[in-house]
């Protein structure tokens, strides 16, 4: 199949046709992955891949040939390789910076408990980061992930699970989405790297709010 009909049924969410794309571009993505000198770069660069087939113009490539998009796509992995270098070598921070101006008031109550998922997100090994990444944002099954990362299912299943005990524990709320699905939700994404998240969390919101404002 063409490049531009796989990217096509890729960004309409084909996940067969973006597992394709990333088997097309795997010697681009060994290739530019040794430049970064860090474990785990190979995987960095296939969560951008899917993240350019996402947000991609197909306008732009109406009358493109194979080559020319492959040329594109390759350029732009180029590019991030050299972002991902730079934030490697400037390293990740080690704690969230909230900015409460940023943030609509009615989140305000919940911001403790964002605040805590992040730093429990960011104590997962870069690989279990990596398959939470893959599901809970990418939207892949755990069986497509397995094929992405080259992993068994069995380790898929251990990295959610650590995430879920690391929650739960303790008395924490449960993972899920508004719609009792369980998910990770982006507050907002960093080009540079992928660092933080929303968990929501199912109890009503006044029963999580802080103190400071019940009764506001």
């Amino acid at each position: 199949m063409e490049l531009y009909d796989l990217l096509k049924k890729a960004k309409d969410n084909d996940k067969d046709a973006a597992y394709e794309i990333i088997k097309d571009f795997d010697g681009a993505l060994k290739k530019l992955s040794k430049s970064l000198h860090h474990e785990e770069a190979e995987t960095d660069l296939i969560i951008e891949l899917l993240e350019l087939i996402k947000t991609i113009d197909m306008e732009i490539f109406k009358h493109s040939t194979h080559k020319q998009i492959a040329k594109y796509i390759h350029m732009h992995l180029k590019k991030r390789t050299v972002d991902l270098f730079r934030a490697h070598k400037n390293k990740i921070k080690e704690h969230v910076e909230i900015n409460y101006d940023l943030i609509p008031d009615e989140t305000v109550g919940g911001i403790e408990n964002d605040t805590a998922t992040s730093i429990l997100i960011q104590s997962l090994v870069k690989q279990q980061r990596d398959i939470i990444i893959l599901e809970f944002i990418q939207g892949f099954s755990e069986k497509d992930i397995s094929k992405i990362l080259g992993i068994s299912r069995q380790a898929v299943n251990r990295a959610l699970n650590n995430l879920r005990k690391l929650y739960l524990g303790d008395g924490g709320e449960t993972i899920g989405r508004k719609d009792d699905r369980t998910s990770l939700q982006p507050r907002y994404m960093d080009r540079t790297y992928c660092n933080s998240y929303i968990l929501y969390s199912q109890k009503p919101r006044e029963e999580r709010s802080s103190p400071g404002r019940k009764g506001a």
